[in-house]
């Protein structure tokens, strides 16, 4: 019996073979450069350079950037390269539609799934959040919120389309922070919406997302415009 499958995805056990783990960490460690705009909207990729950095041989970078490609963080151009995707403000409110509905979901989801623990640091997150004046920071902070609340879903294939949306949206934010010095932006207060997840109550956690949803979205887009971004 062979003891891999032939891509190397997986050994017979089961488990993820060499391959696969190289792949894995070779997309998290460049999506993760992307969305804080290490790598800046625009910017070609290189291959080379992305080997050298990330430490890795050509087909788990060639594989990342396949999928981030299909995640909407990178645009390949045959004969001319790989770039990282600009942001526009088309983008910002498509990608805030789709979020309306699968943020949603996921608070109401986590209100019956979410254990007790996690509910206690979703809470705790909240307070964390709303006590910092550090726009980094906060940005930071929401992104655990956000990503904690999806693992309370329970459902995987909610859990990954609802952090390839929310990857989009927080490379705005992380752009905006880097390309205006002074950002006009408002603190984020999740802790309504925590204790909503927290009492169990859904229909309460579902406005309460749909409204941060609309409002973070409505700031990206004023912080574009104001600036000409």
């Amino acid at each position: 019996m062979r003891s891999a499958y032939v891509a190397g995805k997986r050994t017979a056990s089961g488990e993820p073979g060499t391959a696969s783990l190289l792949s894995e960490s070779a997309h998290s460690a460049l999506c993760s450069r992307l969305v804080r705009c290490e790598i800046m909207p625009g910017e070609r990729l290189s291959e080379a350079e992305l080997r050298s950095s990330l430490g890795v041989g050509a087909s788990p970078v060639r594989e990342a950037i396949r999928r981030l490609e299909f995640e909407k963080l990178v645009a390949i151009f045959p004969r001319s390269g790989t770039y990282v995707t600009d942001i526009a403000l088309k983008d910002s409110r498509s990608v805030m539609e789709l979020r309306l509905e699968l943020e949603s979901l996921s608070a109401v989801l986590a209100c019956t799934r979410g254990s007790v623990a996690e509910k206690e640091r979703l809470v705790a997150l909240a307070e964390r959040q709303f006590a910092t004046d550090q726009l980094q920071e906060c940005i930071d902070l929401d992104a655990a919120f956000h990503r904690s609340l999806y693992r309370m879903t329970r459902n995987d294939y909610l859990i990954t389309t609802a952090e390839i949306h929310f990857n989009l949206a927080l490379r705005q934010w992380y752009f905006c922070s880097k390309a205006v010095k002074t950002p006009d932006w408002t603190g984020v207060d999740h802790r309504p919406l925590a204790a909503a997840i927290a009492a169990g109550d859904a229909d309460v956690a579902g406005e309460h997302i749909r409204e941060h949803i609309r409002h973070d979205s409505q700031q990206v887009v004023k912080i574009l415009t104001d600036y000409g971004l």
